[in-house]
C-alpha cells in the first residue's frame, strides 16, 4: 500500500486522478487538498509516501508549498505537475526540492509509472531536455524565463527573486546569449520553440 497527498484545486483533475488510481494502482490509497493550508493541515496528520503538487494553486505557488513541505517535513517525497509542459517548468521543480514533474497531459499509464519511480525511490522528470539542441538552464535562469514569459519587467522580477535588478539584467544577458536572442520577445519566441516554455 501507499499513500499519495494529491494537492489541487480542480475538481475534474482530481476525479480523473482518483478514477486512474482506482483502475491501474487499486493499492494506492489517494487523499487530495486544494490549496496550501489545507495540505499543509493534511500534513500534520498523515505522513505519506508521496506529495503530488500543482503549480497552479490560489493563494500560494506550488514552487513555494513544495519549499515550505521541505522545511516542514524534510524527507517526504514531493512532485510537481502541471498542465504546462515546459522544460523550464521541470528546472524550476528539481530546484526546489521535487524528486519529479509529471505534465498532467501525461498518458495515465505512464503517469502511474512515472509514480511508481517516485515510491521506489528514483526521480521522475517528464519534461528532460528532448536534444543536445536545447540550452541547458540553471535553476534562476528558468526561474528568470518564467517570470519574463509572464510579462514582468526586470523590477518586478527584481522584487519576485530577491536579487538585485543588475543581476536580473545580467540572467537576461545569458540568457540571450544561449538561445541566440536580441529582445525579449525573441527570446520568448525562441525559448517556445525549443520547448522550454509552452
Amino acid at each position: 500500500m501507499a499513500l499519495l497527498l494529491v494537492v489541487d484545486d480542480h475538481p475534474l483533475f482530481r476525479d480523473g486522478f482518483a478514477y486512474m488510481a482506482r483502475e491501474l494502482r487499486p493499492h494506492w490509497v489517494v487523499r487530495f487538498a486544494d490549496s496550501a493550508p489545507m495540505a499543509l493541515d493534511l500534513l500534520r496528520e498523515i505522513r505519506p509516501d508521496l506529495v503530488i503538487i500543482d503549480v497552479g494553486l490560489p493563494g500560494e505557488d506550488g514552487f513555494t508549498l513544495l519549499k515550505t513541505i521541505a522545511q516542514a517535513t524534510p524527507g517526504i517525497v514531493q512532485a510537481l505537475i502541471s498542465g504546462r509542459d515546459d522544460a523550464a517548468v521541470g528546472v524550476r521543480a528539481r530546484s526546489c526540492g521535487a524528486r519529479g514533474f509529471i505534465p498532467k497531459t501525461t498518458d495515465p499509464q505512464m503517469m502511474a509509472e512515472r509514480i511508481d519511480s517516485l515510491l521506489s525511490g528514483d526521480c521522475a522528470f517528464a519534461a528532460e531536455d528532448r536534444s543536445a539542441a536545447i540550452p541547458k538552464l540553471t535553476a534562476r535562469q528558468a526561474e528568470v524565463l518564467l517570470l519574463l514569459t509572464e510579462g514582468h519587467g526586470n523590477k518586478e522580477i527584481r522584487h519576485r527573486l530577491g536579487i538585485a535588478e543588475r543581476t536580473v539584467r545580467a540572467h537576461l544577458t545569458d540568457l540571450f546569449e544561449l538561445l541566440g536572442a536580441h529582445s525579449r520577445t525573441q527570446a520568448i519566441v525562441r525559448a517556445r520553440e525549443l520547448g522550454l516554455i509552452a
